[in-house]
């Protein structure tokens, strides 16, 4: 089994430069090892010299660094262990680990132990190291645990910071570098924290905290690993991969919390900056990169331009809003003081007290104030609207964001031209720091910015092309991992009395957005036996990344797969020496009853029932039946005597005097239960509570007394030991133990002998208001609702609502969409709630030395509420599967999870919103590369209206604008608000008023047109809709679908029929009209099912406008299709001309005698 793994991850590694490949053998056979014998065996072959090896995991304490130490000693190889590998600590834990050693050797100078850093960092070691093994009270454990705050939070940083003005006397890392490592005056900084040899290292091992916070060496700037060029070509093996994906999301969301800002504030310092500075002539100065690049790119901007379109676009915004006034709620003596929010995905959402919906902003040239008003009615005009400020605020910001992005770039390449032999590189990183700093930004907008100008720097201008230089419709993915979310908050407060805050919380990253630029830079390898559960609240979304990862999504061979298969299934053959019991638990609503179960005696039946009435009095069944199922199974423990450890895992820890979970009742009831049964044990002794609180201690005392052959009832929680926690424990003496394969841990370690599993919950974040609602709470849920959204689960009117009751809740209302219970009834937390029980039974599957009988309780609603068949064709550790073969006695009451009908339907409404957003983006700033996208998609939308499940699995970025539908079809139906920027919902039916099909543009119809059949098939575009499962959705198919076929078919008859020569429109005036042919005159086509006369005054004047740009004397409006006799209509002195029809669909020809009518009248001429 280990070999086999071993020669798939070789596979991998050679098949592959980067990408991701998922291993998700079941617990207990061997990843792990396999992975440090791959590392041992190959870290020094040729095709590996100079590669970087990572091993990254949930928690520090499970990196099986001193593993990998014996491996490679027992290659003979330990020299080179101490020379390639290093632990890398968060620098707090090192200096705690290495500081005291270092001190009492004398080795740190005088100078640098007087300084008032030193002194207080050395009393807070002190405390801990002295009293570590000693914390026997709280008050001493409140002590260590205060001490080790202090450090984190300040201490360690302040005498970083001291040891940094130190090391500054050098010039480069190198320098530094060089002196740490051969100068005793400076090698203690070394032994202090050694993550300063970082880059001479090869082989790291860290938590997943650690690789996505900053790695400080005290020589170079701080980086974070997985966007930093130390991870390219490297091979990076995640341990519990699927809970890492929480440990980034918790990364994640700290940093937005930290990081938000004033955003008004930010705009109007940058505006500040540009109308006040005079910029270095350094920034503005083009580098030889960026000069070959702009000979290439005409349309391309130098520098200067940059920032003079800087000038520009901020410019009209704070014109355009008075922004040289502060902004003010409104004082309203009525108004709620509740708090306000809108937030933005894909759209706005406001949440605003009482039943208003608006905010009305008024320009008060008086007061010189902004007011804004709470409003229930939609404002006039865009401008008197907070939406349109913030919406004109963000697209500034992004604008300064991504020209920085350019600015930086260009000042890294003219920094590297003037490097010298010797000198480190100029990173991004460093640019970026220089870049902002010339605009004076405040620190924390600088910090702001930093992290959204480095995460664009992957679709920089070679990386938006594929390998044949055509732009990737990858850089059209508009998903919450790639764009995220953000809300905006309305604060009042005395501090600033005069003006009213917004302030900014911005997530714009993802787990999944992570995973992809590192898969993109790396080979990841990711291990567990979960990797590939789909589901998007417990696990990475794996169809997204393999969408977007395409082939570099790596799946193992179907004959590795099978030989894989067939090694598991020889591996646990030996499964049939050892009895696996397992025993639904179950629960009913009677105290008496139940009691009997446990007790014999009437007397404590009596006095337990009016206990427990008085514990769960009113509506707490819930807690009373989760209480009770665990009592019957200490019972069942203290009872059979051939169970010596049993593992009892439940949702919540329980706390002596807690009511609802009270280790002092379950005791006491232990205790009547062992006199009852005659029994010589206590219940003190036989129960053990395993908490997150002094973990480390609890454990060793529980496996110590295990190993002495105790007879243990270990209560905890799933959180706590439910995966990636080892359990296992030596075999006691006198122990008789069953081999069911040679895969013993250790000192002869054996398993756990019985589990009893709670049914799961909390799998969504409870957002009630009751108990309260933290922000990261907030923004957690947030992201699960989104998720589940992006994934077609639930659909955007729930999920949206879903995430208003959230806001409500937060800020103390108590207002309910009775919404609240459809997350829960999705495919992905049904497949969480089965991947937290594999993990948590993975718990006692640890080894191959297992009691002869093995004990699994199961909670009933488990098996009545969780469909146990979406995992039969995974491999499953024995005891596993059992529970799914119980489950099946269930199945037929189990109702199935997820339409899938009703998901690829939401989906398809999501993605229609995610395409109309594609589409205004890029008519938003025609550059190059939005007119090269734009022409690309016409192309496309013209070629494949349909597309086949070969060509997307083919080219699965096409998953950016086509819907999958439940089968092959021809057509949907549709509706739509706003000018398909509201609210979008498909049905794969005719039930709904729009639709989407070739008979709603008159294909077939327009095929009447002499010879057009024949040059749509020349220029390979479609002459029917084909029957498939992915199609266009609303937004490509009515904004650019229709479009493009009616320039093809009305150039194809000017150009035929008319003998007139179309041309295209230069860039400057592209999408202004759709074609020109000369002489300042301009043709417009349009697919228009009815005459639409162009008299309406702001159509009139919008067409002026765009003649006006590209100075041109006269527009012709032609409809391609007409029904009825009309005739041309002149507006504004014949400078607007409206064609009513070229075809005549009454008479099914081309209408000639409308052709002549144009030729006669001279419109063209």
């Amino acid at each position: 089994m280990i070999s086999y793994m071993k020669e798939a991850i070789e596979k991998f590694c050679k098949a592959r430069e980067n990408g991701l490949f998922l291993l998700d053998m079941p617990t207990g056979f061997g990843k792990t090892y396999s992975v440090l014998e791959f590392i041992a065996d190959n870290y020094d072959k040729e095709e590996y010299r100079g590669i970087k090896f990572f091993f990254v995991t949930t928690l520090k304490k499970n990196l099986p660094y001193n593993k990998l130490k014996e491996h490679f000693e027992s290659r003979g190889k330990g020299d080179d262990f101490d020379r390639f590998c290093m632990q890398i600590d968060a620098n707090a834990d090192a200096v705690i680990e290495n500081l005291m050693p270092l001190y009492r050797a004398r080795k740190i100078p005088i100078g640098i132990t007087q300084k008032p850093e030193f002194k207080e960092l050395l009393g807070s070691v002190q405390l801990i190291v002295n009293y570590q093994d000693k914390k026997t009270n709280e008050a001493i454990a409140n002590l260590c645990k205060n001490a080790k705050q202090a450090i984190r939070d300040t201490q360690e940083r302040a005498f970083r910071n001291l040891v940094l003005s130190e090391l500054a006397r050098f010039r480069t890392p190198n320098e530094k570098l060089k002196e740490i490592a051969n100068n005793p005056e400076y090698h203690w900084i070394g032994e202090l924290y050694p993550a300063v040899y970082t880059r001479e290292k090869r082989i790291y091992f860290m938590s997943m905290d650690k690789f996505i916070l900053g790695n400080s060496t005290l020589i170079e700037p701080t980086y974070s690993f997985y966007n930093n060029k130390i991870i390219d070509k490297a091979i990076i093996f995640i341990d519990e991969f699927d809970a890492t994906r929480d440990r980034m999301l918790n990364q994640i969301i700290k940093r937005g919390l930290d990081n938000h800002v004033d955003y008004l504030t930010l705009f109007t310092q940058v505006y500040s900056s540009l109308k006040m500075r005079s910029f270095p002539a350094e920034l503005t100065t083009d580098s030889d990169k960026q000069k070959a690049y702009l000979e290439e790119h005409p349309r391309a901007k130098n520098c200067g331009d940059i920032i003079s379109g800087f000038e520009t676009v901020v410019g009209e915004t704070y014109d355009r809003f008075s922004m040289q006034y502060s902004f003010k709620t409104a004082d309203d003596s009525g108004r709620d003081t509740s708090r306000n929010f809108l937030f933005n995905d894909l759209q706005f959402h406001s949440v605003f007290a009482g039943d208003n919906s608006f905010v009305q902003i008024t320009s008060d040239h008086k007061a010189k104030q902004n007011w804004l008003k709470f409003s229930k009615k939609r404002p006039t005009d865009e401008d008197s609207g907070v939406l349109g400020l913030l919406a004109s605020v963000k697209g500034c910001v992004s604008f300064f964001q991504n020209g920085c992005r350019s600015l930086s770039y260009n000042y890294m390449q003219l920094q590297d031209a003037k490097k010298q032999r010797g000198d480190d590189d100029f990173t991004l990183e460093n640019a970026i720091a220089s870049v902002l700093r010339e605009f004076h930004l405040s620190p924390e907008y600088r910090r702001y910015l930093t992290p959204l100008i480095l995460s664009g720097q992957a679709t920089g201008k070679t990386e938006k092309r594929s390998s044949d230089g055509k732009l990737s419709l990858k850089n059209l993915d508009r998903s919450v991992y790639d764009k995220g979310f953000r809300y905006y908050d309305f604060i009042d407060d005395p501090n600033h009395n005069m003006q009213s805050e917004i302030q900014l919380y911005d997530f714009q990253d993802s787990p999944e957005r992570i995973l992809l630029r590192m898969s993109e830079r790396a080979r990841v390898v990711g291990i567990s036996a979960t990797a590939t559960i789909d589901t998007v609240v417990g696990n990475y979304d794996l169809e997204y990344l393999q969408r977007m990862l395409q082939d570099s999504f790596y799946e193992l061979p179907d004959d590795d797969d099978k030989r894989l298969r067939d090694d598991f299934a020889e591996f646990t053959a030996d499964y049939k020496k050892v009895d696996i019991h397992v025993e639904p638990v179950s629960f009913v609503d009677d105290y008496p009853k139940i009691l009997q179960e446990i007790f014999t005696s009437q007397a404590l039946i009596k006095k337990y029932t009016e206990k427990l009435e008085d514990v769960f009095s009113g509506s707490n069944k819930y807690a009373a039946a989760n209480f009770l199922r665990i009592v019957k199974v200490l019972k069942a423990f203290i009872c059979n005597t051939g169970i010596r450890s049993f593992l009892c895992l439940s949702n919540k820890l329980p706390q002596d005097n807690k009511g609802s979970f009270d280790l002092k009742l379950i005791k006491e009831i232990a205790n009547e239960i062992i006199k009852e049964a005659h029994l010589d044990y206590k219940a003190d002794s036989l129960i053990v509570c395993i908490t997150s609180e002094e973990y480390d201690a609890k454990y060793n005392e529980m496996i110590n007394r295990l190993s002495a052959g105790e007879k243990l009832f270990v209560l905890s929680s799933y959180n706590t030991v439910g995966a990636g926690q080892n359990l296992q424990y030596k075999t006691p003496e006198g122990v008789n133990v069953v081999e069911v394969n040679a895969y013993a841990r250790g000192d002869m370690e054996k398993d756990f002998d019985g589990i009893y599993l709670e049914k799961p919950t909390n799998l969504i974040v409870n957002v009630d208001a009751h108990t309260g609602v933290s922000t990261e709470d907030l923004i957690r849920f947030i992201y699960q609702m989104e998720f589940l959204m992006e994934r077609g689960e639930i659909s955007r009117k729930d999920g949206i609502a879903r995430i208003k009751d959230a806001f409500v809740a937060y800020s103390g209302g108590n207002t309910w969409s009775g919404k609240k219970g459809v997350p829960y009834e999705t495919l992905s937390v049904n497949n969480f709630a089965i991947r937290t029980l594999i993990q948590a039974v993975g718990r006692i599957c640890r080894t191959g030395r297992k009691n002869k009988d093995i004990y699994i309780y199961v909670d009933d609603e488990i098996l009545k509420h969780y469909d146990l068949s979406k995992v039969e064709k995974r491999m499953l550790n024995p005891e596993f599967w059992a529970i799914v073969e119980l489950g099946k006695q269930y199945s037929s009451n189990i109702r199935e999870v997820g339409d899938p009908v009703a998901r690829l339907e939401n989906a398809a409404g999501q993605l229609s919103l995610k395409t109309m957003q594609i589409i205004n983006e890029l008519k938003r700033n025609w550059t190059e590369d939005s007119i090269d996208y734009w022409q690309r998609l016409r192309q496309l939308c013209l070629m494949c209206p349909t597309m086949s499940r070969d060509q997307v699995e083919k080219s699965t970025q096409f998953r950016t604008i086509y819907m999958q539908a439940p089968g092959k079809i021809t057509s949907y139906s549709y509706e739509q608000e706003g000018d398909y920027n509201k609210n979008i919902i498909v049905k794969f039916d005719d039930n709904l008023s729009q639709k989407m099909s070739e008979q709603e543009v008159n294909l077939q119809e327009l095929f009447n047109i002499e010879g057009l059949k024949e040059y749509f098939t020349s220029k390979r575009y479609a002459t029917s809709f084909k029957a498939n499962e992915f199609i266009l959705t609303p937004p490509m198919f009515n904004n650019i679908y229709k479009g493009a076929l009616g320039e093809v078919v009305g150039k194809y008859i000017f150009e035929t029929y008319l003998s007139v020569e179309l041309q295209d429109l230069p860039d400057e005036y592209f999408e202004l009209f759709d074609y020109t042919i000369g002489d300042g005159i301009f043709i417009d086509f349009k697919l228009w099912k009815d005459t639409m006369r162009v008299d309406a005054e702001e159509e009139k004047q919008n067409i002026l406008a765009k003649l006006e740009k590209c100075n041109g004397r006269r527009a012709i409006i032609v409809n391609i299709v007409y029904d009825r006799n009309s005739y041309p209509v002149t507006s504004d002195g014949g400078r607007i001309v409206e064609i009513p029809y070229l075809y005549r669909s009454d008479r099914h020809e081309l209408g000639i005698e409308m052709l002549q009518k144009i030729q006669r009248e001279g419109y063209l001429i």
